[in-house]
């Protein structure tokens, strides 16, 4: 197996960190704008990065395409979950 690029590397760590704050649920633009980079390249990153099974995304899960729920240590796959409501500023 290949290496991880470092957009990889960098949504691996970012998963881990951030995703228990929101009951798995992370914003992909959060990695976009700590990567500079486009949000087809994240989510490519994170489609990969599935495939290898280095990440794992609950795919009972709605997802959109800002928004992808992750099965970290600790959380269950939820058919129900949603993503979570930002209150606007």
């Amino acid at each position: 197996m290949k290496p991880p690029t470092a957009l990889e590397d960098t949504t691996i760590r970012y998963v881990l960190a951030h995703a228990h704050e929101t009951n798995g649920w992370l914003d992909l633009t959060r990695i976009c704008s700590q990567t500079a980079r486009m949000l087809p390249d994240v989510r490519r990153a994170v489609a990969r990065l599935a495939r290898r099974g280095q990440l794992q995304v609950d795919e009972s899960a709605a997802h959109s395409e800002r928004w992808i729920r992750f099965l970290v240590p600790g959380l269950e796959s939820d058919p129900e979950a949603v993503p979570p409501r930002i209150p606007a500023p």
